[in-house]
């Protein structure tokens, strides 16, 4: 079938998609499970379009997730099918939904010849990256990295910069895939407290990277030209769906974005008077389907976790802990960054996690709070990360840089992170 048909109309089903999945939550019905039809519906036309190591890896999971149900089956646990189709299709909508509001939302283009130095270019830098890369994603990275490279590579101050800046965002961001992820696997956390937990984990990161690269190169580094004033939309955003979450509380935290999103971005659009029916109907036709790899990466995680839970449900509820408390949580979060290390993507070990500790019925914050550090910190750290995996195929930047680059930020975050869940799990 002509590509020039596929595009356009997987973008519309992933469309669909975000709209069943908002329909679930307002009108309880066989919409989940309907969008999550869609959502393979969507991944089916892309999937010859998703490069080879994408397509290796969703094969690899969604086989291991096969398996797990031919075990369970054969131990009479027996497959649940609607749920092998629905099982990331909130994570997946949300993150549909999310990417509209690239239309209105983007580091905006500065003056070629305005490059801010010293520590003023560090810090305004780093945030630029954090911020926007909190509501855009991974286009930010490169976006800011074509402006303050030197030559065809990265050094490892700009690498630092690059991969921390970004990747910290998965301590808070409501816009990240790491925030519905851990939404989806440790259901019933809710916002706010993940919130809490994850900005001042974010700011930590951040102040230390400010400071490291402050000493070592304030002054021969060049930033790039940040205007905050385009993350006014994102910050509405984020406080409509606050507010509304304690108006109703019952609707998950998922659906509210998947709903706001497109919404506010239509919303922006119509106000600028930009075209708004080509320019939606380009992102149907361009943007949405750009997002293949991820699709079928989620969708054949998914898979994996219903087949473990299978799996699981046979071994009589073993667990590694009696319970999942501060020090578990800890445990937990280094062992998920080690996985990270050795190149398990972080949904991966999320999913993977969150069904083998399901029967100790975990406290949802602190799991969903162990789940955004492990992501946050593992991102960054790993050499096989899909983020540090892009920027060494960009920018030949050696594997051994992000380990040995990142090695002591993680140490040191890990132990900030184990101790503020420690502190949670304490006195919540």
């Amino acid at each position: 079938m002509n590509k020039n048909i596929l595009r356009p109309a997987a973008g519309l089903l992933l469309s669909l998609a975000v709209a069943l999945i908002v329909t679930d939550a307002l009108l309880p019905g066989p919409w989940r499970v309907a969008s999550g039809v869609a959502a393979w519906a969507a991944g089916a036309l892309l999937w010859r379009g998703i490069n080879a190591p994408a397509r290796r890896q969703a094969l690899a999971l969604s086989g291991l997730g096969v398996l797990g149900l031919v075990w369970g089956a054969l131990h009479d646990v027996a497959p649940n099918w609607a749920r092998v189709a629905a099982a990331n299709a909130p994570l997946i909508g949300m993150l549909a939904a999310v990417s509209f509001l690239r239309l209105v939302t983007r580091p905006p283009e500065a003056d070629a010849n305005a490059q801010p130095g010293g520590k003023r270019g560090i810090l305004t830098t780093l945030l630029g990256v954090h911020l926007f890369g909190a509501v855009i994603n991974m286009s930010t990275v490169f976006i800011v990295a074509e402006r303050i490279k030197r030559g065809a590579s990265l050094d490892s101050v700009q690498v630092r910069l690059l991969t921390r800046g970004f990747s910290t965002a998965a301590f808070w961001s409501p816009f990240f895939a790491a925030m519905a992820a851990a939404l989806t696997f440790a259901p019933g956390a809710r916002l706010e407290p993940l919130l809490m937990v994850g900005i001042p984990l974010a700011a930590l990161a951040l102040m230390l990277t400010y400071r490291e690269l402050a000493a070592e190169a304030a002054s021969s580094f060049r930033g790039y030209p940040v205007r905050f004033g385009s993350l006014w939309l994102p910050g509405l955003l984020a406080a409509l769906v606050l507010l509304l979450h304690q108006w109703l509380p019952e609707v998950p935290i998922l659906a509210l974005i998947s709903l706001l999103a497109p919404s506010l971005s239509l919303v922006v659009l119509v106000l600028r008077r930009e075209h708004v029916t080509a320019t939606v109907a380009r992102h149907l036709r361009e943007g949405l389907p750009a997002m293949g790899s991820e699709l079928a990466l989620f969708l054949s995680a998914g898979v994996l976790a219903v087949g473990l839970g299978s799996m699981f449900a046979t071994f009589g509820n073993w667990v590694p802990f009696e319970h999942f408390g501060g020090l578990e949580a800890g445990l937990t979060l280094a062992a998920m960054v080690m996985f990270a290390i050795v190149g398990v993507h972080p949904v991966v070990a999320v999913a993977s996690v969150g069904m083998l500790l399901q029967p100790l019925d975990p406290d949802p914050n602190l799991l969903a709070m162990t789940f955004l550090a492990a992501w946050a910190i593992g991102v960054a750290v790993s050499p096989l990360s899909g983020m540090n995996l892009a920027i060494q195929g960009v920018y030949a930047v050696p594997a051994r840089l992000f380990l040995r680059a990142n090695a002591a930020y993680a140490l040191k975050m890990l132990l900030a992170a184990s101790l503020l869940l420690y502190g949670y799990a304490a006195y919540r």
